[in-house]
């Protein structure tokens, strides 16, 4: 999305006239994408696109370049215009032509690139995309060939339900043993891994740049792989002490079957979420008052979602996320009437 653009009604109520989008690729047909792909029968999220649906020069394209089209700092626009010697295509939709109404889902971070002439128009909307604060976080996955107890971990409950440990260390803080999901994966039969962890938190960020720094993601993502080390080197031996020999970290305890030491690493995943769609929205003090409600916006046609606007959770998470898209639902067609847990700032407020 390029930016959404404001006007006047004859009435003097302000909605938004016009959508731009940006056309990153062709498909090989005119039949609708189809993003899942089938793992043990659920449908799933590729970790980057199906190329066999793509137009396959600009695929091979992609690939070459190894081109992250959900990244706000992709160099995708001038790849593809250095190669195809015009720009990306720009498709504009009209108010009454191309759409009613709009539901802008995007996170609050990408407000200012997505609609900076809508922030301009409604002061209550930009000062929303200005004091609700996001924060950039990182996060591993990491396979092991020994279960919870197996590391050293001494509280096994009745339930078997694996730890979730939050607040414990940089540079990461939040550990989630997930032993459950190993049989969700597609793994081979005979030597698959026992355990998988989860590592998150918050990443240090002080300065986005412009979109222009095309290896600014790189650049962060490294920085990931060496907490990674970090956190498995010198901060987990209180919690997995079996992890350890002559109190350093066995390399061995990580799952791969081709290599050895600490090589075992390059085969776990870790990630950075520095785009502004990818940020984690935060509550600081004095910022609920700042959230709008779905359609609190100047814009009579624009319904605005998602875990950053006004719920009554107001924090970032999942939950607020589906009270947001019901809210929307509701203010678009009435239903559903009842949302548990909107009303809560107001239950504490009296």
């Amino acid at each position: 999305m390029q930016n959404l653009t404001p006007s006047l009604s004859e009435q003097g109520e302000s909605f938004v006239e016009t959508v731009e989008l940006q056309q990153q690729v062709s498909l090989l047909a005119d039949a609708e994408y189809q993003p899942l792909v089938n793992v043990k029968k659920l449908p799933c999220w590729p970790s980057e696109p199906l190329y066999a649906q793509i137009n396959s020069e600009q695929a091979a394209l992609l690939k070459q370049h190894d081109i992250n089209l959900e990244s706000f700092w992709s160099d995708w626009p001038s790849q593809y215009e250095n190669h195809f010697g015009q720009p990306l295509p720009i498709k504009k939709l009209n108010y009454k032509e191309d759409f009613d109404r709009i539901v802008l889902g995007v996170s609050v971070a990408s407000l200012e690139h997505v609609c900076p002439s809508l922030l301009a128009w409604d002061t209550k909307f930009a000062a929303q995309a200005k004091q609700v604060k996001t924060v950039a976080t990182q996060a591993a996955q990491l396979w092991l060939n020994k279960t919870d107890e197996q590391l050293g971990w001494q509280y096994i409950p009745k339930s078997k339900e694996g730890p979730i440990l939050s607040g414990f260390s940089e540079p990461f803080d939040t550990w989630a043993a997930m032993m459950n999901l190993v049989d969700k994966e597609q793994w081979p039969t005979d030597c698959p891994p026992k355990n998988i962890a989860y590592f998150c938190s918050v990443f240090p960020c002080e300065y986005y740049p412009p979109k222009s720094e095309y290896q600014f993601p790189l650049q962060a993502k490294s920085q990931v792989k060496v907490n990674l080390e970090a956190i498995l080197e010198k901060n987990m031996q209180s919690l997995w002490p079996l992890a350890y020999q002559n109190n350093e970290f066995d390399w061995s305890v990580l799952y791969e079957i081709s290599s050895s030491g600490d090589e075992r690493l390059n085969a776990q995943y870790w990630r950075v979420n520095v785009d502004p769609s990818e940020r984690y929205v935060l509550s600081v003090a004095g910022s609920s008052k700042y959230r709008l409600a779905t359609d609190e916006t100047k814009f009579t046609n624009l319904f605005i979602t998602g875990d950053w606007i006004k719920t009554g959770v107001n924090a970032g998470c999942v939950e607020a996320a589906v009270m947001a898209g019901m809210q929307t639902a509701r203010a678009m067609v009435g239903y559903p009437q009842h949302i548990s847990g909107e009303n809560a700032f107001a239950v504490i407020k009296n």
